[in-house]
């Protein structure tokens, strides 16, 4: 009896991955590359924890941005939209110094994902890397952010 219950139990969590979509998949592979993420750079227009009211992220919250990202605002005759591979993580906080942390939310560009919305990949997880909420095609999130540049809100070039 035992070997069954073990033979099932195998069965329904040993193969969660393969009921995963895609973009929970690729939600997945992001958490891991984006792995000491607070060592990267932040723009220099929105360092630290930043006021963000009536954002769903939290009332503050602080971003980071790789180094695609970085070189891309460096360079001052940047194009209009950010190229494949920039990457961009968000803390939302419930408080200023941000020990209530709400989520981790990142915005990848990825080639060909989402021509329709410059190809952003959204997730938002929790503080151990689970998926928090929605991931993907997401028009919560594009609906958002399509007031900012190239769905940036945190800067102007």
């Amino acid at each position: 009896m035992k070997k069954i219950i073990l033979i099932i139990t195998i069965l329904i969590f040993g193969c969660s991955e393969d009921v995963l979509t895609d973009d929970q998949k690729l939600a997945n592979e992001i958490w891991d590359e984006i792995q000491g993420y607070e060592f990267w750079n932040q723009s220099p227009e929105f360092t630290g924890i930043q006021l963000n009211n009536g954002s769903p992220h939290g009332e503050y919250v602080q971003i980071w941005i790789n180094g695609i990202v970085s070189e891309f605002f460096e360079d001052t005759s940047a194009s209009d939209l950010l190229p494949n591979g920039s990457l961009i993580v968000k803390e939302g906080y419930s408080d200023e110094n941000g020990s209530i942390l709400n989520n981790i939310t990142i915005m990848k560009k990825l080639d060909s994902y989402d021509p329709s919305h410059n190809n952003w990949f959204c997730a938002s997880y929790n503080e151990g890397g689970e998926l928090a909420g929605k991931n993907g095609k997401e028009s919560f999130c594009y609906n958002c952010h399509i007031s900012g540049k190239d769905y940036i809100l945190f800067k102007t070039w």
